[in-house]
């Protein structure tokens, strides 16, 4: 698949002979364009005169069938100047989110559809198909997609082994995902662990997937830029190599320490916290011992366990196919031009930086769209608000335990507010007069609506950006991974309560929901981060589009990576300087010392010789 590298003055012609001749076929790279953008465009606004114009659209072909011989309007040639550069210089992008979770792929989805609306073309590798076609984009689903719904939590069997070299991944168990909800919090290795185990079998499983198998083997694809999802698949990484163009990644989760390396920085563990971490940049001494030890156990695990796992992964897949040896997935990942991060500088802590790395929090919130009727209606008559009670797109609440789910209902039936609740199913027994329940909701447009006064989450990270947009006060109910790290930040924020699941009585979720309605603090912190989370100079979808279309403007922006992503630690830190420099001082006080006492000696010896003289005479 070429990129679309024609010249402004080509495609004029091209569609210049196309609308006069009649029949005449337009090359691979303008089917779409003339089909779907100009054609339809053209005729709507009327810039034809003393035409017939008609069009059929068989396999993005575009067949005329002309009666009259038309004449473009000096309109119709205006409106062309100023659309063919828009559409012409369309880059064509290789975008992959091999993560099965539908909240990732939900954030994701955004920056690809905005990269179609700026007329590029994408290949997108994931495991949900787009509701909308359309002609630019072409998808290569995982089917079936890795079954991480059902199994999604990883019980780690040993949360410590002796010798890090030993561990492997085999020391995990599956549990199955209704389990999580009577799950405590796992400890900070377990979850880092959690995350390796997810990665590396998502990755081989979608590794494995005979169409990506076929893209892996194809010699007919070509691609201007990789866009990959930053989540423990660094394998995918090789694609790079094998279609030889430059790398942007987005971090769902938020920084990372591999992050920093990778654009030349060194994670200052003094005042930034681990990513699993809710800590602030003002740690205690126990706290920064225990951020510096994980933060060493990740690195060094990351280092001699699971990236060796990654590149045997990566050489299993691709080396049968592509020449020549393969390079290492970590001189990839220090070769990734661009990181898209899921933060935001008014609820993440401020740290250094590089030009690369470029924070996009909130990039998936977009303007309330009007809602369904029904849904209307019952927001709009909550004279006394309305709970909003969503577990996100990963949990349902149909998984929850039959007694929690009792506890819960018990809880809102004694609310005077109305409650919106996200349950999977269409009945869940008997229903209190004030719940309304639906298997999906638009969680973006209820927010935004005036009578909403509480949101109950389950912590995860889009979701707590949702409800910070919108100045919602929160209830976080956290279950897993980075949803207890999210929930204490919102906690002490000032704009959150938190509850523990398995622990929770209808009383505590009753006095948490009062107290979070009716306490204006809650609401006045909501609203003040929110003011600072909307403070933009430019969306941060747009920004990420910009840069995007800039790196591969300027052919991987190597101008913007320092070099200190290539160079050992003992360089960065310039020990080698300091131990030159040591060497220099020691030498430098060694040898006047060693000649002093070397000329000492000799004229101890002078002396000696010379009384000798004198007692023999």
């Amino acid at each position: 698949m070429e990129s679309r590298n024609l010249s402004y003055h080509d495609a004029i012609k091209t569609i210049f002979v196309h609308i006069f001749l009649p029949r005449y076929k337009v090359p691979l790279e303008l089917k779409a364009i003339v089909s779907r953008v100009v054609c339809p465009l053209l005729s709507k606004v009327g810039v034809y005169r003393n035409t017939n114009f008609q069009y059929q659209l068989w396999d993005r072909d575009c067949v005329y069938q002309k009666q009259m011989m038309p004449r473009l309007s000096l309109y119709g040639w205006f409106l062309l100047s100023l659309i063919l550069p828009q559409i012409i210089n369309g880059f064509n992008v290789l975008f992959m989110g091999p993560f099965p979770a539908p909240s990732h792929w939900l954030w994701l989805e955004h920056f690809q559809k905005d990269l179609l609306k700026r007329g590029h073309h994408v290949t997108s590798v994931n495991n949900f198909p787009a509701k909308q076609p359309h002609p630019n984009l072409t998808e290569i689903i995982i089917d079936p997609k890795f079954d991480i719904p059902y199994y999604c939590k990883y019980k780690i069997l040993c949360l410590l082994q002796p010798n890090l070299i030993n561990f492997t991944f085999s020391m995990c168990t599956i549990v199955p995902k209704a389990h999580i909800f009577t799950m405590r919090f796992a400890s900070d290795f377990q979850n880092l662990q959690l995350w390796w185990h997810v990665g590396m079998t998502t990755s081989e499983h979608a590794l494995n997937d005979p169409k990506i198998k076929k893209l892996i083997a194809s010699k007919d694809y070509k691609f201007d830029l990789l866009i990959l999802e930053q989540f423990f698949h660094e394998s995918f990484l090789m694609f790079a190599h094998k279609f030889q163009c430059p790398i942007v990644t987005i971090g769902t989760m938020g920084y990372a320490d591999n992050m920093d390396h990778n654009m030349g920085l060194i994670t200052p563990w003094s005042i930034i916290p681990h990513l699993v971490l809710p800590h602030t940049d003002r740690m205690t001494f126990s706290q920064r011992a225990y951020n510096t030890y994980l933060s060493l156990y990740d690195s060094l695990m990351r280092k001699w366990v699971y990236i060796p796992k990654m590149q045997a992964m990566a050489e299993k897949h691709f080396g049968p196919f592509i020449e020549g040896p393969l390079p290492s997935v970590k001189d990839l990942e220090r070769n990734i031009s661009l990181m898209l991060i899921n933060s935001h500088r008014s609820v993440d802590l401020p740290r250094p930086s590089m030009p690369g790395l470029i924070d996009v929090g909130g990039a998936h919130i977009m303007p309330a769209r009007p809602l369904p009727t029904e849904l209307q209606t019952f927001l709009d008559d909550a004279s006394q608000g309305v709970v909003y009670f969503s577990l996100g797109s990963y949990m349902k609440s149909t998984d929850m335990p039959a007694e929690r789910t009792a506890t819960i209902l018990q809880a809102f039936s004694q609310l005077k507010q109305k409650v919106l609740w996200k349950y999977e199913n269409d009945t869940i027994g008997s229903l209190p007069s004030n719940i309304m329940i639906q298997k999906w909701l638009p969680q973006n447009d209820i927010l935004a609506h005036r009578n909403v006064k509480l949101f109950i989450t389950h912590g995860g990270i889009f979701g707590t950006q949702e409800g910070i947009h919108w100045g919602i006060p929160m209830l976080c109910i956290p279950l897993y991974g980075d949803q207890h790290r999210n929930s204490i930040k919102a906690v002490r924020g000032g704009y959150a309560r938190s509850l523990v699941f398995s622990q929770m009585s209808s009383e505590d979720l009753v006095n948490n929901i009062n107290l979070l309605i009716n306490d204006p603090q809650y609401k006045r912190k909501a609203v003040e981060v929110s003011n600072k989370f909307r403070d933009n100079p430019i969306h941060p979808l747009k920004e990420a589009s910009y840069w995007i279309e800039y790196i591969v403007r300027h052919k991987g922006a190597p101008h913007l990576k320092s070099y200190g992503a290539h160079i050992p630690l003992y360089q960065y830190l310039l020990l080698d300087v300091f131990a030159c420099a040591l060497l220099v001082v020691l030498v430098a006080i060694w040898l006047p010392w060693r000649l002093i006492k070397f000329l000492k000696k000799l004229g101890s010896k002078e002396s000696n010789g010379r009384l000798q003289k004198l007692k023999k005479n």
